[in-house]
């Protein structure tokens, strides 16, 4: 079986890289200094254009906590809508409310302004209840996998929660938050999840801001294919 392997862009050229390393999907965002923002749309246009791997764009208006208010949640349904309309093939967002619990609410109607597929991202590892959050994910038309760490602050680290979560959880379980090369073999073999996420293991130097290497890429995809 081959292992999804989905990189963060947040250049053109970094789509570029990671389409030329062997990347299966690239997760398309803004500002890693706030831990991905909903990207311009004429960035994403572009990337759409330059590179034929699916596209899932971040939705997320702003840096922080994911409990948002009313007018950010319209601001992220109009940003949805503009993603899709712009070539997206998918979006990546998520809301939780002041409880710590997943907004079922928010979540769908973002998701709903796009009609995508979706990713619910590590908003869930942030929530009060995580087993519960990922299964009411199933809930919500169009979301289709969870990004996550098992609650922990890696994927490494919370190995064993994703163990458990790939066997009950009834959307996709991606595991993402610090994989690197020497990691990525073994969370993908004891997991058995289908798709893998990265962001500074792609990376030359190995931080959330540098571009993404196309050398590190094909690196990570032999790590993967020779694991599974």
């Amino acid at each position: 079986m081959r292992v999804l392997l989905e990189v963060i862009a947040t250049t053109l050229d970094d789509a570029v890289a990671a389409e030329a390393g062997g990347a299966d999907r690239i997760e398309f965002v803004a500002d890693m200094n706030q831990d991905g923002i909903t990207p311009d749309l004429r960035l994403i246009q572009s990337v759409k254009q330059a590179v034929s791997i699916p596209v899932y764009v971040m939705i997320r208006t702003r840096g922080g906590d994911f409990v948002y208010s009313e007018a950010e949640v319209r601001a992220m349904e109009a940003e949805a809508r503009a993603a899709g309309e712009a070539g997206a093939d998918g979006i990546v967002t998520g809301a939780l409310q002041r409880d710590g619990s997943v907004d079922l609410d928010a979540t769908g109607r973002i998701v709903a302004a796009a009609g995508l597929p979706t990713t619910f991202h590590r908003a869930i590892d942030a929530s009060s209840d995580f087993t519960r959050g990922v299964r009411q994910l199933a809930s919500i038309p169009l979301v289709e996998r969870v990004l996550t760490s098992g609650g922990a602050p890696s994927a490494y680290d919370g190995l064993p929660s994703l163990v458990r979560l790939c066997r009950m959880s009834p959307v996709e379980v991606m595991p993402g938050a610090g994989i690197t090369l020497e990691n990525i073999g073994e969370i993908a073999q004891k997991t058995g999840a289908r798709a893998i996420h990265v962001g500074s293991a792609a990376r030359i130097p190995q931080a959330s801001t540098a571009p993404v290497s196309a050398a590190r890429v094909r690196a990570l995809r032999t790590e993967l294919d020779t694991a599974i």
